[in-house]
């Protein structure tokens, strides 16, 4: 199996402006997953996929290879990840002259994932051949049974999810639910080219710790992830982003 990984990293985020490239526990944020993706020892290439030089900079100064810079056509703000990553793999085989059969995309706005957590998927991945894709996952911090709501058309609340017959009187009672944690997709290559859409009737999963499964889309989450890796990962200190409210 020939494995390649790529890190889509886009310049135009507007939640959090230039956000790749914060400087995250003394480092750039996408420099992680590189850094990452290169520690578990999983891949015969490592590379970035970004409309920005200047990211393209970082990730091969912290060991990339075969960059590649995206067409406009592929930088938008509504571009799906899955052209991204069809053309990425394609330059990189050009380039490198290896055929890939399994392509894992890592986002890079994830930095406290565990290398670990990569094998694990890529397995889940690779020892059933029905899979398109595998995908991580963390649980739930809200369950859709019990204290999620949904507003209906009435103007009232109700559980989003409901279970005939069931009383709901308890969280544990009811089925435990996931979210995708935005972490690690892992792709057969022809359910790359099968799906325009990551969630399939063919994804498998792995289960990550909610511990490592920040997904940084705004200050808040930076600062919150920033917090954690600190506190509890042992991680250098990271600067908070966010301001306080005005009183």
């Amino acid at each position: 199996m020939k494995r390649l990984c790529i890190i889509a990293a886009r310049s135009g985020s507007k939640g959090l402006p230039n956000k790749n490239a914060l400087i995250f526990a003394g480092k750039p944020l996408l420099a992680h997953s590189i850094e990452q993706a290169l520690a578990s020892g999983q891949f015969d290439c490592v590379t970035i996929s970004s409309d920005s030089q200047a990211y393209i900079d970082i990730a091969v100064a912290h060991g990339a290879t075969h960059p590649v810079l995206r067409p406009d056509a592929l930088s938008g703000d509504n571009v799906a990840k899955q052209p991204v990553l069809r053309h990425a793999l394609e330059t990189v085989e050009v380039s490198s002259g290896i055929k890939f059969d399994t392509i894992v995309d890592l986002q890079p706005t994830s930095p406290l994932r565990r290398p670990e957590d990569i094998p694990g998927t890529i397995a889940t991945l690779e020892k059933d051949s029905s899979l398109a894709n595998a995908i991580s996952i963390a649980a739930c911090k809200v369950s859709p049974y019990f204290n999620q709501v949904e507003v209906g058309d009435n103007g009232r609340l109700a559980i989003a999810k409901t279970l005939s017959g069931h009383a709901k009187t308890r969280r544990q009672d009811v089925p435990k639910s996931y979210q995708l944690n935005g972490s690690i997709y892992a792709w057969s290559r022809a359910g790359l080219y099968a799906w325009d859409h990551a969630l399939t009737p063919e994804s498998g999963y792995w289960e990550m710790p909610d511990l490592y499964s920040f997904d940084v889309d705004l200050a808040l989450d930076f600062d919150l992830a920033a917090f954690v890796a600190e506190t509890q990962l042992g991680w250098p200190h990271t600067p908070p982003l966010s301001q306080k409210p005005k009183t």
